[in-house]
């Protein structure tokens, strides 16, 4: 034991007591003193020659556009985190700053879905309508910027008072129409991606793209009119306004007389038909005896229920749906067996 500890001192009302029940307490009770100065000295500004202990004031966060509420703060702007309650939480990708905002946003009584919709729209960098760019911007305000690739612009798409792309105008003829094929085209659209061609003989299903202001309808009947519309569409897959209806007719046809009719398979009671292939034709009509005897697509016909060792006078014509049949081939006699 050190000497300074060893012997008794005289304390006032009790006597002798030893120096190391006195001094040894005192000792601790001055640690303690001085370890408790040294954290009052850390929260202390002045204390440090006006260095940053860490802690702000209202007064302190006001200049980083912060704002103290009910013991909770919030930091606003593009500082990439914000602070909520005492817990601070880091946006570090996009896909965070989405829920961060949607979050938040969704506290101010928005549409959570909708929110989310609208950021991705945001963040793939497509235009957005009036409506998504509403959203868009109500989330950089209430989160910033998103933290990648910046900078990041609201994009509105291309509008007319209605919130879409316009109708197209002054649909007019196009190259040559056949007996097949009508062509058409129409004015430019600004802030159109492709143009959605529509036929009104079909019903809302659209008959084809096109990503000019040109469009061929194939596939036509002979000597037929059509009436078709465009829609223009946005870069978000938005279709605008309607355009006029565009009417055109389709050229009729020269049917020939069918050639090289031929039988076969001939039984007691029936027979097949066939003869050469006409340009343009899309039926062929079949006469027994001078008698309509119905129409095939194909050039051939199976003619069945006839009478044994009976001949038969047979002619075709070519035929379309929407004018008068060609002229009759020349008649093939046919007889069925005994």
């Amino acid at each position: 034991m050190p000497e300074f500890l060893e012997g008794t001192v005289d304390v006032p009302g009790a006597g002798k007591v030893k120096k190391r029940y006195i001094l040894i307490p005192a000792g601790l009770a001055g640690v303690y003193v001085a370890w408790r100065w040294y954290q009052a000295s850390q929260t202390d500004p002045s204390s440090d020659g006006g260095q940053s202990s860490g802690l702000y004031s209202s007064d302190d966060l006001s200049e980083y556009g912060a704002s103290t509420t009910g013991g909770s703060t919030t930091v606003t702007g593009n500082t990439g985190s914000t602070t909520t309650d005492g817990t601070t939480s880091t946006v570090d990708t996009n896909a965070e700053w989405t829920r961060d905002a949607t979050e938040q946003l969704a506290n101010q009584g928005y549409d959570g879905a909708a929110v989310t919709a609208a950021l991705g729209e945001f963040l793939a960098r497509h235009a957005l309508d009036k409506t998504e760019a509403s959203i868009a911007n109500a989330a950089i305000a209430v989160s910033g910027q998103p933290p990648e690739n910046r900078p990041w612009s609201v994009i509105e798409e291309a509008s007319t008072g209605t919130g879409t792309l316009p109708a197209p105008t002054n649909l007019r003829a196009w190259d040559t129409t056949t007996s097949t094929q009508i062509g058409f085209q129409w004015d430019a659209v600004p802030g159109a991606l492709l143009y959605r061609i529509y036929r009104t003989d079909i019903g809302t299903e659209p008959v084809g793209d096109s990503i000019d202001t040109k469009a061929w309808a194939k596939g036509l009947s002979p000597n037929k009119s059509y009436s078709f519309y465009v829609v223009p569409v946005g870069t978000t897959g938005k279709q605008g306004g309607k355009s006029s209806v565009y009417t055109a007719k389709t050229k009729p046809v020269t049917l020939t007389a069918p050639t090289g009719l031929k039988a076969s398979a001939v039984t007691k009671t029936s027979f097949r038909v066939t003869c050469n292939k006409v340009t343009g034709a899309q039926y062929y009509r079949w006469y027994v005896n001078g008698h309509a005897s119905g129409a095939s697509d194909q050039p051939y016909r199976d003619f069945t229920g006839l009478r044994p060792n009976t001949s038969y006078k047979i002619t075709v014509a070519a035929d379309t749906s929407n004018q008068n049949p060609g002229k009759q081939s020349g008649s093939l006699p046919v007889k069925t067996k005994k």
